[in-house]
């Protein structure tokens, strides 16, 4: 096959690729169920006894629950969290899932700690990147391309 042929072939599938990204990004809302920060921020009392899901900024803990901060769409709100004693220090990010009640809070039926502090982000991020480095230095140990082909090939010895 000729390289400007697999060079289309390539460029449709990106643009395919890009299209769904798109696609996502749009229709982002009406995939989920639960109410989001600027939802909560104009009704809340419509959504008092649901169940509900929000990611927010730990900003204080205490016991037996937490602070965090919820934004979405450039609109945030504070509520605290109850029924939880999840290892997280302020500045983390959790995951709540519970049922919303009066005066702001959530009965946490379930926390997952998403970064305990501010730090576990870098370190996520810092341990793919030596991961993906290692990764490529051994494959194109033991691999090259044959720029004439445009095929990979294995290297001798």
């Amino acid at each position: 096959m000729r390289v400007w042929v697999r060079a289309g072939i390539v460029l449709v599938l990106c643009l395919i690729l890009g299209g769904l990204f798109v696609h996502a990004a749009v229709t982002e809302e009406q995939r989920s169920p639960y109410p989001d920060a600027a939802d909560l921020s104009s009704g809340y009392e419509s959504y008092v006894g649901q169940h509900l899901m929000v990611f927010g900024t730990v900003t204080e803990t205490g016991d037996g629950g937490m602070a965090i901060r919820a934004e979405s769409d450039g609109t945030a709100i504070t509520l605290r969290v109850t029924g939880t004693e999840a290892a997280v220090e302020p500045g983390g990010v959790v995951q709540v899932y519970g049922t919303l009640e009066s005066n702001q809070t959530i009965a946490a039926e379930r926390v997952e700690v998403v970064n305990s502090s501010r730090w576990a982000e870098f370190y996520k991020y810092g341990a793919s990147a030596v991961g993906a480095l290692g990764f490529l230095l051994l494959f194109f140990r033991y691999w090259r391309i044959d720029r004439e082909t445009w095929t990979m090939e294995a290297r001798d010895g």
